[in-house]
């Protein structure tokens, strides 16, 4: 990885931009992932992701290093992310799911692996029940079920993230998992 990123956070500080470029490149694809897991629209999810490295720009004089820069980020992006959506929701506008991760690898296996255009619609149709499932938790729990299942993040991780104790993430993933299981149960028993 090379320098840290409290290195290039204080270097960013001082006023070298090289290091916020170093930072951006670090992060960017893993910040992408959440946008768009989190609204599930490729051109939301490019447009919100330059948005959460605009505030990384103005407000890193806010971040005291009490945590590590890449929790500060993620709260930055999921904070950015819940705004967005509450916007979308005051203007009334439908989100259309068009992926909700970048090269999402089991359904581009499903879909890689079929050997029939019957295998390839039905692998599309999962794929279309997992979205509408996941775009239907609460922001807590999709915020959660994202960053363990797709980011891959630690409970600790995931507990400085979101403020709070890693019990309260185990119960919100667990509460995630069981509402997605039981609203994609019946779509995958149909198989």
């Amino acid at each position: 990885m090379g320098v840290s990123d409290e290195v290039l956070v204080a270097r960013f500080k001082e006023g070298d931009e090289s290091s916020f470029k170093e930072l951006v490149e670090r992060y960017q694809s893993r910040v992408y992932s959440i946008v768009l897991a989190m609204l599930g629209d490729k051109n939301d999810a490019d447009d919100l992701s330059q948005e959460v490295f605009l505030k990384v720009y103005r407000f890193i004089h806010q971040f005291k290093g009490r945590s590590k820069f890449f929790t500060w980020l993620y709260r930055l992006t999921i904070n950015t992310c819940i705004s967005a959506r509450n916007r979308k929701k005051r203007n009334n506008q439908i989100l259309l799911s068009q992926s909700f991760k970048k090269d999402f690898t089991p359904i581009d296996t499903l879909q890689n692996d079929a050997k029939s255009p019957i295998e390839i619609l039905q692998n599309r149709e999962l794929e279309k029940k997992i979205k509408l499932a996941l775009d239907s938790l609460s922001d807590g729990l999709k915020e959660v079920f994202v960053l363990r299942e797709i980011e891959d993040l630690s409970y600790k991780q995931l507990s400085r993230i979101l403020h709070c104790p890693e019990g309260t993430v185990k119960s919100r993933l667990f509460r995630a998992r069981e509402e997605l299981k039981k609203k994609l149960m019946p779509y995958i028993d149909e198989l």
